[in-house]
């Protein structure tokens, strides 16, 4: 039989035996972080986005990442096999029963703190990525604006506040078919380059990243993970909030107890 290759092929898939998360390979080497765009934000005033520049090129080793955001019914069974706490909340924003209710098995987990993520991750044997490790999962090399490139935002590409939206800021010329969370499955046509889904729109995702100024460098401190007090970085951008939030690039934050 012919040598296993160092580094599997593109488009290579496989899935975890603890959850059963679909994961996506992301190859090694150089990428572009972070934005010179216009709307990128320049400083840490008027909110809790932090600062995306400046842009600069960096090189990671290969790695796998979860295809998926984790689902009701995923996180259940780490409930179930009592290491994880249960979700602050059973509710979603318009739906008085979320977590536990079968209809919404297959939509992402909410009001989970930093601790219960990377407990989870854990748990399943994997862990949080890296900020870089989930930006270039997200945009792939060419630091395109979205994952599925720089095309704006549509209704089969990712979910944010549109038209179903039941907030005052949503934004009537969009349609994404849902008021708030979709299931980790839907639009796939936005997905990245890789393959990962709603690394856009849906719901913040966290990070193993202590909030650093860029260029980033892991060497810092801002990847010690015993360090509990200090802020985290989120990714990813919500359902709730307008397209500036869905950028590939954006970087929110806040205290690991955040849910």
């Amino acid at each position: 039989p012919s040598a296993e290759p160092t580094e599997p092929p593109p488009g290579a898939t496989r899935a975890s035996p603890k959850d059963g998360m679909p994961q996506v390979y992301v190859p090694a080497g150089e990428f572009i972080m972070g934005s010179n765009d216009p709307d990128a934000k320049q400083t840490e005033e008027g909110g809790r986005a932090y600062p995306e520049i400046p842009q600069f090129t960096y090189s990671l080793p290969g790695f796998w990442i979860d295809k998926y955001e984790v689902s009701n019914a995923q996180f259940a069974k780490c409930v179930a096999d009592g290491v994880c706490d249960p979700p602050n909340y059973t509710r979603s924003y318009t739906r008085e029963w979320y977590y536990g209710n079968p209809e919404f098995d297959n939509y992402p987990v909410l009001y989970v703190t930093w601790f219960t993520a990377r407990k989870y991750c854990e748990w399943a044997g994997r862990r949080l990525p890296t900020e870089a490790e989930w930006e270039k999962a997200a945009r792939g090399t060419d630091g395109r604006r979205y994952p599925w490139g720089n095309q704006p935002p549509t209704g089969e590409l990712v979910n944010f506040c549109d038209i179903n939206c039941p907030k005052t800021h949503a934004n009537p010329n969009y349609d994404d078919g849902y008021p708030e969370t979709a299931p980790v499955d839907a639009f796939p046509k936005g997905a990245s380059p890789y393959g990962a889904l709603n690394m856009s729109g849906n719901v913040w995702e966290w990070t193993s990243t202590l909030v650093r100024p860029y260029p980033y460098n892991p060497d810092d401190g801002r990847e010690n993970m015993d360090e509990m007090s200090d802020e985290h970085v989120w990714r990813g951008g919500p359902w709730s909030n307008g397209i500036w939030w869905i950028r590939a690039s954006i970087r929110y934050h806040s205290v690991p107890v955040y849910w």
